[in-house]
């Protein structure tokens, strides 16, 4: 269940409308995503249309870069081209996946802490069909100009941290290959 839990906080923190731009302010962004998911979850299902437009206030490309870790500087363009198209599409299906998991819960922004002037977290209480979850931070940062998702903490885990070690040890276990770690997602 924690899992189910764990993967739903961030498929949700992954899951912003692609229209909220540069004129929201991070907590603004979130408000909205609470309206829009619901709309989007009335039928207890995201359809394929809808991941992709949530995919557009990831910063898809930044996470994918953290998430190989120290195998991002040794992999070739192509390599980093291919990852980045199958991350997406990782993402993208862990989207439809598991956010009919959170049809049922909202998030109501607390507290901003602001890192600096383009890194902010944004604290959120949960309620609803939540079990154990309670609260959800989520990490934007301002790119281009506009505000994007790199990151969310729920039940004391940052998810990019994860993802990342869990690459870590693929890619350890493969000799680094980016390729490869791609064809597998």
């Amino acid at each position: 269940m924690k899992t189910v839990l764990i993967t739903a906080a961030m498929a949700t923190a992954l899951a912003l409308p692609g229209w909220a731009n540069t004129s929201y302010e991070p907590e603004g962004v979130i408000e909205i995503a609470n309206e829009r998911l619901a709309t989007y979850l009335e039928d207890g299902i995201l359809q394929a249309g809808e991941a992709e437009e949530f995919l557009d206030m990831i910063a898809v490309e930044q996470v994918g870069r953290f998430v190989l870790g120290k195998n991002a500087r040794s992999a070739s363009e192509d390599e980093m081209t291919a990852f980045q198209t199958a991350f997406k599409g990782y993402l993208g299906e862990q989207l439809q996946t598991h956010l009919g998991d959170m049809e049922n819960v909202s998030f109501k922004v607390t507290n901003k802490i602001e890192r600096d002037a383009e890194d902010m977290v944004i604290e959120t209480e949960v309620t609803g069909d939540a079990d154990n979850l309670s609260e959800v931070n989520w990490r934007l940062n301002k790119i281009d100009g506009e505000w994007k998702i790199v990151d969310v903490e729920a039940m004391d885990m940052w998810l990019a941290l994860e993802q990342r070690a869990q690459f870590d040890a693929k890619l350890d276990a493969n000799g680094g290959d980016v390729a490869a770690l791609a064809a597998e997602l």
